[in-house]
């Protein structure tokens, strides 16, 4: 017989279970809840977040590097393109510890393999590139496996051609990798890291105007790589195509002539400042540098010609005998001379201070010599006698009114200003004072005097136009706007019939019998005004020698033997073309330089004709 406490202990079990039962159902209440609103957060609250990470794993960006702006010449011709493509890249440094992700890349992503080379030079941090040219389907599959491949980077890589090669070599320049100093300045101008820059010519002066700005590609792709849809786009900033003012055969005319030969030549309009050509010898070919000619190098035997040197801008020479009109000009304005002066040349001038000789190139002298003949012959002893009356302070006052000593500002870098002497200049770079043997040097072009031949080809231009002196300009204009002809400086004599005395004495120097440049002189041919020049580059002052013989010691070696140079315009009247010749060690510039100068004048005017 159950007891009333039995039954109570039946109640309180019965009670406990009830209680349990709760609790039970309230926990699974619980995860149902929790369960509900979950679902709820990943179907409706967090539906747009996880559609948009869907997205990026779908969605990815590509730049769009924009091509290096063309330079062209004004006819058309295209002297400068240029390929723009990505590749993959990795750093030396990770090279060993990523052939994993290497073997990634080429089973993964490259449609083709790429062969690439590692030397032995490569630098810690250089890149290696791993593939270039990447497809769009390549980028995206990279995009794809970048997680995989965190060592490898992806680049640009530009490739500028030149299609002639060397034939424009020293105006266009090339491009190589940013550095750091570059990158420093330049840090607001889209600059990656791998960026190729223009590191000398045009292709450094206008830098900015070729680049352009990048833009970039939204697309979709597949599971796979390929491309679906584009979803936005922004289009990069085209860059400016620039338009030179060379003349395509000119400059072939110019280049061919020097025939590999050091020297350079200089074709100017001196009525506008437009050079028409600008050739520097030995040459080099771009493209290497570039990299738009694998597997080739600049030959080492070459480099001791200098051939990245621009001669035609940046080297520094004696004017020689070139110096000779203006000091002739001088003269006139100072009313030393006139054209009837008549001087003694017996072969030397001897200077009362001290006895010393100055000889001329001519031993037995040119006898009675006034203006006229002293430039057609080239009379030494003449220009001698009349730079001591000048003086050194009026000489170099004048020569800086027709831009010797001065850049010229020609659109290139590292233009020369070379050396117009003065008392001070010497006493602060000589540390002497100056002496009248100084000046007398002077008067022939030859002492401390130097300048470049864009600098004589700027100063002769001055007497083609009666004193108006234009900038040399090698960029005519763009796409968009033609450049204007601008006046650098004018020279104003005080007479101005001096300046056709000057220029009938040049004339007089290819058409006389007796004229320096004879040799170039042809009749009914296009009248031509030149002087020519012979640039000593060893002195010559052993007294107890007679010229010959000391000249004969130094033609022994090549490279001590004299520079040629002929300074020049045509045709007269009317010249629309000053050219300047400088060939090294070519000794005469009478056989050497005046028959390139009068090649290029006289197709200048064919070109002219047929415009």
């Amino acid at each position: 017989m159950r007891t009333i406490q039995d039954l109570r202990k039946d109640e309180q079990a019965v009670h406990s279970l009830k209680n349990r039962s709760k609790v039970i159902f309230v926990i699974l209440f619980i995860l149902i809840l929790s369960s509900s609103f979950k679902l709820f957060q990943l179907t409706i609250i967090e539906r747009d977040s996880y559609t948009v990470e869907s997205e990026k794993n779908r969605i990815i960006e590509i730049p769009i590097y924009p091509s290096r702006g063309l330079i062209t010449l004004e006819d058309g011709t295209i002297i400068a393109e240029n390929i723009v493509t990505q590749g993959i890249f990795i750093r030396n440094k990770f090279l060993e510890s990523s052939k994993d992700q290497i073997e990634v890349l080429f089973r993964d992503v490259l449609e083709e393999k790429r062969n690439f080379f590692v030397s032995d030079e490569t630098k810690e941090g250089q890149k290696i590139w791993l593939a270039k040219d990447l497809t769009v389907k390549e980028l995206a599959k990279y995009e794809l496996h970048k997680n995989a491949l965190v060592n490898l980077e992806l680049g640009t890589n530009l490739r500028r051609y030149l299609p002639h090669q060397s034939l424009f070599s020293h105006v266009v320049g090339h491009l190589g990798p940013i550095d750091r100093e570059e990158r420093l300045s330049l840090s607001k101008k889209e600059y990656p890291a791998d960026s190729y820059i223009g590191k000398v010519g045009i292709e450094k002066v206008y830098e900015e105007s070729l680049k352009g700005s990048v833009g970039k590609s939204a697309i979709e792709v597949d599971v796979y790589g390929n491309k679906l849809r584009e979803i936005e786009r922004t289009d990069p900033i085209r860059p400016l195509n620039i338009s030179l003012s060379l003349n395509f055969k000119l400059q072939k005319i110019a280049k061919e002539a020097l025939n590999g030969r050091r020297g350079a030549v200089v074709a100017m309009d001196p009525n506008t400042g437009f050079i028409k050509a600008l050739v520097s010898s030995p040459d080099y070919n771009p493209n290497v540098l570039n990299g738009s000619e694998n597997g080739k190098s600049v030959d080492d035997s070459f480099i001791e010609d200098a051939p990245f040197f621009n001669r035609a801008i940046s080297g520094s020479y004696p004017p020689a005998s070139t110096i000779k009109p203006f000091i002739g000009l001088l003269g006139l304005e100072e009313q030393i001379i006139n054209e009837k002066t008549i001087i003694e040349d017996n072969g030397f001038f001897q200077l009362k201070e001290d006895g010393r000789k100055y000889r001329g190139w001519k031993e037995d002298g040119h006898g009675k010599v006034n203006l006229n003949k002293a430039i057609v012959e080239s009379s030494d002893v003449y220009f001698y006698q009349l730079a001591s009356q000048l003086t050194i302070d009026r000489i170099s006052e004048f020569l800086a009114k027709f831009g010797f000593g001065r850049l010229s500002g020609i659109d290139l870098y590292n233009e020369s200003s070379s050396i117009l002497p003065t008392r001070s200049w010497k006493l602060g770079n000589i540390g002497e004072s100056w002496f009248v043997g100084d000046t007398i040097n002077i008067g022939i072009g030859q002492g401390y005097i130097t300048s470049t031949p864009l600098q004589l080809a700027v100063s002769i231009s001055a007497i083609a136009t009666r004193g108006k002196i234009f900038r040399p300009k090698l960029i005519s204009g763009n796409q968009f706007t033609k450049f204007k002809p601008e006046v650098l400086m004018e020279v104003q004599l005080r007479n101005e019939r001096h300046w056709e005395s000057i220029e009938k004495s040049m004339i007089s120097v290819i058409n006389s019998w007796n004229g320096t440049a004879h040799n170039i002189y042809e009749e009914n041919g296009i009248s031509i005004a030149g002087k020519t020049g012979t640039a000593q580059i060893v002195s010559l002052i052993d007294q107890e020698l007679t010229v010959r013989e000391e000249y004969e010691g130094v033609r022994k070696n090549i490279r001590d033997r004299d520079h040629a140079l002929f300074a020049s315009y045509g045709p007269v009247p009317n010249p629309n073309l000053v050219v300047v010749v400088i060939v090294e060690n070519g000794e005469s510039g009478s056989a050497v330089a005046a028959p390139i100068a009068k090649k290029l004048i006289e197709q200048h005017q064919i070109n002219l004709l047929g415009q």
